[in-house]
């Protein structure tokens, strides 16, 4: 199966910046073209004739193609990690969580770097996107033991880094929030969790996040007060 056109179009102009080639389209894929930019409140001139687009523009044009039905493993395939894990902060950011992404931290040995933080109170998720083909459950529960080692080191370097974290996600002062180890891939895998940690397909994050009341006794976490 194949992308049609017009979400070939809008994809290939957001992902090749100035190397785009316009092809030539008929007067139906023009009008689909131009409802598909109105939804993300772009005319069809400033879009074509933007000279680069941010992250966050890629991921909330890519992310809209996504909901409209096209299809995920097509569109996904054509990302890299970096454009993934944008996708994931898009779908955060509509479901109205405050994003760091790219967190990065130190213990007295060793760096450590978080791929999203995600916060609307009172949870703050600490995200690995994993943007891998790989039906490996294997593969799957190392990276939640790891991220479940890294969010430990986060929380005991927390006095530390809690000025910086305060400032990006407006964390609360002297209120309890929750905090959660969690893996996002861009594969549907039967493991949901391991060693309580969440493993979430893109395409379940926005109901998981609906529904996280009802999952949060299950899974894995630390509480924390800022003083």
């Amino acid at each position: 199966m194949k992308l049609d056109t017009v979400t070939r179009v809008i994809l290939n102009r957001v992902l090749q910046k100035n190397n785009f080639n316009m092809p030539k389209l008929s007067q139906s894929e023009i009008f689909k073209c131009q409802m598909i930019l109105q939804s993300i409140n772009y005319s069809s001139d400033e879009f074509f004739n933007k000279t680069e687009f941010s992250e966050n523009e890629k991921g909330r044009i890519i992310y809209t193609l996504l909901k409209q039905g096209k299809n995920a493993s097509l569109i996904l395939e054509k990302l890299d990690w970096k454009g993934f894990e944008h996708i994931m902060s898009t779908i955060f950011d509509e479901n109205n969580y405050s994003v760091l992404t790219n967190f990065r931290f130190k213990d007295e040995f060793t760096k450590y770097e978080i791929d999203l933080l995600a916060f609307k109170f009172p949870y703050l998720f600490a995200i690995d996107c994993k943007h891998h083909n790989t039906g490996s459950s294997s593969f799957l529960k190392n990276s939640a033991e790891k991220q479940k080692e890294r969010v430990e080191i986060l929380f005991e370097q927390f006095p530390i880094i809690s000025e910086d974290l305060m400032s990006n996600l407006t964390l609360p002062i002297k209120r309890k929030i929750f905090l959660f180890p969690m893996i996002i891939s861009w594969r549907e895998y039967n493991l949901q969790f391991y060693s309580e940690i969440p493993i979430v397909s893109y395409n379940h994050l926005s109901g998981f996040l609906q529904e996280i009341d009802e999952y949060r006794d299950a899974m894995f976490n630390l509480s924390l007060i800022i003083e």
